[in-house]
């Protein structure tokens, strides 16, 4: 089954097609600018998702998935590859979901939620900001003794992670006292799938001038 990934450049949906190309798993792009909502081939993300929100999945029978946290599980279930996929029944899948669940609600929805929310006040975005150190002092811990989230293999909880670390600096989120979290972020992005995303996203968000991260 190949799905269809409608893709804002370098947001929350970059985690998911992280996730497809790190477990080789076939996806479909829809391009948009999730300034617009406009899709690059005609129509609006409204017409797909009421939300307008990104990550959204279609399915080739129509079924639509949202949530980024949702989209990368899905994408997981569907590799070939034995590092990547990780069957419910596996107690590692808990661990998984447990480190996607972080990402979606730790870091994304408190953090960047507001601290991009062009509304928000400044006073308001550094006190968002003042959560990060906690959280980061939790991940730095935890990636003491090993490479990736889950130990020695990169899977979907990392490429939501991953996805973090592309944007912390637009959002003036500093890691570098963490020494295991900076060695995490120096090894992610480096992955050559992964970096080869990121290139080709900030291309096209420039293109589209969408100006996820402005000049």
């Amino acid at each position: 089954m190949t799905a269809t990934l409608y893709h804002a450049p370098l947001t929350c949906s970059l985690a998911a097609r992280i996730a497809a190309a790190e477990g080789n798993v076939p996806l479909n792009i829809e391009y948009l600018n999730l300034r617009t909502k406009e899709l690059e081939n005609g129509g609006s993300l409204y017409d797909v998702n009421p939300l307008g929100q990104v990550s959204t999945l279609k399915l080739d029978n129509n079924e639509i998935i949202t949530e980024t946290s949702t989209t990368i599980l899905w994408l997981q279930s569907q590799s070939k590859d034995p590092n990547f996929h990780i069957s419910p029944s596996s107690p590692e899948f808990y661990q998984m979901a447990r480190w996607v669940a972080f990402c979606a609600t730790e870091l994304h929805k408190q953090i960047f939620r507001v601290v991009f929310y062009p509304e928000a006040t400044d006073e308001v975005k550094d006190r968002v900001r003042d959560l990060a150190p906690l959280r980061f002092e939790v991940l730095n811990k935890h990636l003491s003794d090993k490479p990736y989230l889950l130990g020695d293999h990169f899977t979907a909880a990392d490429a939501y992670l991953t996805w973090f670390f592309v944007l912390s600096k637009n959002a003036q989120l500093d890691p570098s006292t963490y020494e295991h979290l900076v060695a995490y972020q120096e090894r992610t992005l480096n992955r050559p799938l992964i970096r080869e995303l990121i290139e080709s996203d900030r291309a096209k968000d420039k293109a589209m001038n969408q100006q996820i991260i402005p000049e």
